[in-house]
């Protein structure tokens, strides 16, 4: 079977929030750190640690009032001097070793400033797991919020630092991409006095009610489609417009033989879930269109987004839309050529348990709002509809989203108050759309890659890294370096 990325149609795991026509119980995932062939596989060595962390830091009646959170401790590159720095990866929604194998420039940086490195898992994922299997249900699901994850690290951090002599005035350094940048970025604004500044890559900070169009996000995507060809997207457009008449027509054998799908298409929302899973894959092309293959949720060739483009315009038969858009899919879904048939219906990556706690967690208060229009996207319309949503979160765990809760508790686009921000942005990625492009101060700096695709500076350098890329991390080395000199001097 070919696997597919999980339509959930109202959400997804870069943290941002999807309005879409599929089924609005499974969750759209895009990948936190796509994987990279060779250079990520050279990892230092490093423990596993466990801490017995506060189950409710809000709340001193709460039973059972504690759990055991992972933490994944690196010293290969820590020059043991007395309060030399610390790298701490904000975990985000994942196992905790998806980061740590895909997150490079974490030891780039270590190397540099003779730093401990430290990667902290965000409570119900991986093995941080309160109530163990029995986490994921309704009532168990309350302990998870941006408020208690980030509690969970200030007291990690504090309790490691009041262990170890020599880490005891040292500087913190948070990075985090995707919603760990966004995690990096609130913990520097709520808890200064604990981390001396942040690396927020790829963090939709803005991506919220009422500051960017609900729409912004796959107008975002498309251009990335323009700019390689406008004949590119305006055929994407065409062909889903090809695929919606043809679902009206009830021609669903014909869509399912083109499409080769394991099961077959026998109603219209068997012609929904289809256009799920190709607006899934040129999302998620969109957001790994790096400049050399890689391999985290599906094999993808160099610049991806360019592999698709010649699928879609170097056609023998133009007039063949079903044939097009199946082979631009493909370069996501099939790139191998191992799969015999495309699955509509299966999470072949990414686990249940998983899907359920960012679920609940876009239920709650991670609301990113997106829609479609397909005049300013080559989507099909599906507008962003918030009373839908808040019924599936009410029928699935009894509760809605609380909207306009996080912008007002970190700041929303007033932060300038804070400080020591690195908001760094590819403007390949769709996440670009609702980023911090421009200084908001002298120390909240944007750092931008004008071939930069998600995060792409976290990730291990590489010699096919484009200039932007590398010119970005020596300006983040630079600023950090600044940061740090800043904080020696007060305290010495």
């Amino acid at each position: 079977k070919m696997p597919r990325v999980a339509i959930w149609g109202t959400f997804m795991l870069c943290a941002l929030f999807l309005a879409t026509v599929t089924s609005a119980t499974q969750p759209f995932v895009f990948p936190t750190a796509a994987g990279h062939r060779g250079a990520e596989a050279q990892l230092p060595p490093f423990k596993i640690e466990w801490f017995t962390q506060t189950l409710d830091h809000f709340n001193f009646a709460t039973e059972p009032q504690t759990f055991n959170q992972r933490y994944i401790v690196c010293d290969a590159y820590w020059s043991r001097q007395p309060n030399a720095p610390i790298i701490f990866y904000s975990g985000n929604e994942g196992d905790i070793f998806m980061f740590f194998n895909n997150t490079g420039f974490a030891f780039t940086l270590a190397q540099k400033f003779g730093a401990l490195v430290i990667f902290a898992e965000h409570r119900y994922y991986g093995q941080s797991l309160p109530f163990g299997a029995d986490s994921f249900t309704p009532k168990n699901l309350q302990y998870v919020s941006v408020e208690q994850a980030l509690a969970d690290y200030a007291v990690l951090l504090t309790a490691i630092k009041a262990k170890e002599p020599l880490l005891a005035k040292s500087p913190v350094l948070t990075i985090g991409g995707s919603y760990g940048g966004l995690l990096s970025a609130f913990f520097r604004i709520k808890y200064p006095h604990i981390v001396a500044g942040a690396l927020a890559a790829s963090a939709p900070i803005l991506l919220f009610p009422g500051y960017t169009p609900n729409d912004a996000i796959y107008a975002h995507v498309t251009k990335d489609f323009t700019d390689v060809n406008p004949m590119c997207s305006e055929r994407i457009r065409q062909g889903f417009q090809y695929i919606v008449q043809a679902g009206a027509a009830g021609q669903f054998s014909q869509l399912s033989q083109a499409f080769r799908t394991c099961s077959p298409i026998t109603d219209a929302k068997g012609v929904t879930a289809l256009l799920g899973w190709l607006k899934n894959a040129f999302t998620y092309l969109a957001m790994t269109d790096y400049a050399y293959p890689t391999d985290f949720l599906s094999p993808l060739p160099a610049w991806p987004v360019n592999v698709a483009c010649d699928a879609v315009l170097n056609r023998t038969n133009p007039s063949d839309w079903l044939g097009m858009m199946r082979a631009a899919a493909g370069v996501f879904y099939n790139t191998t050529g191992t799969y015999k048939c495309a699955d509509l219906t299966e999470n072949s990556f990414i686990p249940k348990e998983l899907a359920t706690v960012w679920f609940y967690q876009t239920c709650t208060e991670v609301q990113l709002p997106q829609g479609t229009n397909g005049v300013t996207d080559m989507f099909p319309p599906a507008p962003y509809d918030l009373d839908k949503i808040a019924e599936i979160c009410m029928a699935t765990f009894g509760v809605k989203p609380r909207v306009g809760w996080l912008p007002t508790w970190f700041g929303g686009p007033n932060i300038t108050e804070s400080s020591n921000i690195i908001f760094s942005n590819g403007k390949l990625d769709p996440c670009w759309a609702g980023s911090v492009l421009h200084d908001l101060s002298p120390s909240i700096i944007a750092v931008n890659m004008e071939q930069g695709a998600h995060h792409s500076d976290l990730r291990s350098p590489d010699p096919r890294d484009p200039p932007s890329v590398v010119n970005a991390r020596i300006t983040e080395i630079n600023i950090i370096s600044q940061w740090f000199s800043s904080y020696y001097s007060r305290i010495y």
